[in-house]
């Protein structure tokens, strides 16, 4: 491939990406939104008990909405960032009604993917799971549904905050990720995909890759709308290190590594968790191939 095929190439992907970043802080400021509208919920309507996570993702939720700093350090994992997401200082009386009328719009429901190291585990009599458990609910508000990340641990369930603290950085940043970043890499593969630019695809992924894999259940035609592409360019990353595992949609479990040749990152696609392995090949990063359709198709 000649140097100018290559800067044509790359031209178009940053016109591709800049085409859908002019939507980007409308995009966020909506998820922005959909997560102040959980934080104004401040608990459940009439329903079955809930469950110890689901009661621990509705207190959590709760301690947001009303300003209570020791309810959200007791029920979320430290994150440095993570009172950027907690507004500080005394409600005045009709924020406190508008959080108590708001409770009626929040829904949550569980993904009933609760594992342990990757392995699916099943609730003992209680509705409860080990420690060590990682599980998913969808928290749906006015603003739309969010992804809320839960961690079983001796003390009892905690959010995680990373892929929230990850969107508010999101909000704030004022330009693309850098070219051939591990970040750019995955949206360029994932926008490439969407697309079913099978060539580009190819460019990006681990060489060698199966291409017929990475494209299973792939649609005969992309999708017309800017929808899924938006959904790649707004994707929160988080990189994940050992100790932490993620089942692949090939099956395999991976578990995130401290490598500087070798990384798990693990994206938020709307409200479907969406893991990748990277490996640097060249002094570039590739992705290794898994059939993405099966999450996009979710």
């Amino acid at each position: 491939m000649s140097r100018e095929d290559v800067s044509s190439r790359d031209a178009a992907m940053l016109i591709r990406i800049e085409r859908v970043r002019r939507d980007r802080r409308a995009a966020v400021a909506a998820g922005a939104a959909c997560i102040a509208g959980l934080l104004m919920a401040g608990r459940l309507s009439a329903q079955p008990p809930p469950s110890p996570p689901e009661r621990a993702v509705a207190e959590f939720l709760r301690a947001l909405s009303f300003h209570d700093v020791a309810a959200f350090e007791r029920l979320s994992l430290p994150h440095p960032r993570a009172r950027q997401l907690l507004m500080i200082g005394e409600l005045t009386p009709e924020a406190k009604a508008r959080a108590e009328r708001n409770l009626e719009n929040l829904q949550l429901h569980s993904r009933d993917d609760f594992a342990v190291k990757g392995n699916s585990v099943d609730p003992d009599a209680n509705g409860d799971y080990p420690v060590g458990a990682v599980g998913h609910f969808i928290a749906a508000s006015n603003g739309g549904p969010a992804l809320v990340t839960l961690v079983r641990q001796q003390s009892g369930w905690k959010v995680d905050l990373r892929w929230w603290a990850t969107i508010a950085e999101m909000a704030q940043a004022d330009r693309p990720p850098s070219a051939g970043s591990p970040d750019a890499v995955i949206r360029e593969l994932a926008a490439a995909m969407i697309s079913l630019h099978k060539e580009e695809a190819a460019r990006l992924v681990v060489p060698g890759s199966d291409l017929e894999l990475l494209f299973a259940y792939a649609p005969s035609q992309p999708e017309p709308s800017d929808v899924l592409a938006a959904l790649v360019m707004e994707m929160p990353l988080v990189e994940v290190g050992p100790g932490e595992f993620y089942r692949m949609p090939t099956g395999r479990i991976v578990e995130g590594v401290t490598s500087s040749d070798r990384k798990v990152i693990v994206g938020q696609f709307g409200s479907v968790e969406m893991p990748f392995v990277l490996r640097r090949v060249n002094e570039e990063w590739r992705v290794e191939a898994e059939p993405y359709y099966v999450l996009f198709n979710r």
